[in-house]
């Protein structure tokens, strides 16, 4: 599927984001208010024992949000970006519906429960159209395939997954002409505790994009035709936070 430009974008020659060129040799470390965060949740769950699993689980989702809650696993994000702020987003991998899997571990869900529960799911999921291909592998882990394309200049904001599931956001801030990309993040508080048992977090980050970069922390920079492409690669739950500002 190739980016095109769709009707009722803004128009590239009326506004862009940032005025920026290319390969503008942007600071690597963010501060203060223009910090924007585009995070890898938690990605690979450690499958060793069912205990270490519903453990994480507990840890990244209160009890009162797990009917609603979403974890991302073992996935990979693709986000391509023009200066006139059409963008085209992929998530491939899973996602993790804890209230499922804490469910079946603790014996409270039985087969007919978790039938109802999955099906909810679905229907959640498949509300939104951009999901291309769901399926339902078991123990509250669902195999997603989503590609949305959209200007975040005319939409203003945009999330993914769900409001209170945020694997990723996008905001465009009008008065600095600038598209703050970021997401959610495992707090210092847990990180020694799900290294404890064995969780790692693993996962590749590509944002492509003809707009201006004004800062980041990507492993690696570089402009190619036209492009400025930002990479990631997450080898550890203790790695560094990707952060990224176009503008």
């Amino acid at each position: 599927m190739t980016l095109g430009r769709q009707t009722g974008t803004v128009d590239a020659m009326v506004k862009r984001i940032g005025t920026f060129k290319m390969n503008s040799n942007p600071a690597r470390h963010p501060s203060g208010p223009e910090r924007i965060s585009l995070v890898v949740m938690p990605k690979r769950f450690a499958r060793q024992t069912w205990s270490i699993c519903r453990q994480v689980l507990i840890v990244l989702c209160l009890p009162v949000m797990l009917a609603s809650c979403y974890l991302p696993e073992a996935f990979t994000i693709d986000l391509s970006m023009e200066r006139n702020g059409d963008y085209r987003l992929s998530y491939r991998g899973l996602l993790v519906q804890p209230n499922i899997t804490q469910g079946l571990l603790d014996k409270s869900l039985d087969a007919e429960g978790e039938k109802e529960k999955v099906a909810k799911v679905l229907a959640d999921l498949k509300r939104d159209s951009a999901v291309r291909q769901l399926t339902y592998t078991g123990r509250g882990v669902f195999n997603m395939v989503y590609e949305k394309r959209g200007n975040i200049m005319r939409e203003k904001s945009f999330v993914f997954v769900r409001r209170q599931s945020r694997i990723l956001e996008m905001f465009f801030n009008s008065e600095r002409n600038t598209v703050e990309i970021r997401g959610g993040f495992v707090p210092d508080q847990y990180q020694d505790r799900l290294t404890a048992l064995g969780y790692q977090m693993t996962g590749k980050i590509e944002v492509r994009t003809t707009a201006g970069v004004r800062s980041h922390n990507a492993a690696e920079f570089r402009e190619i035709n036209g492009q400025n492409r930002l990479r990631w690669e997450i080898q550890s739950i203790s790695d560094p936070v990707p952060n990224v500002i176009l503008g």
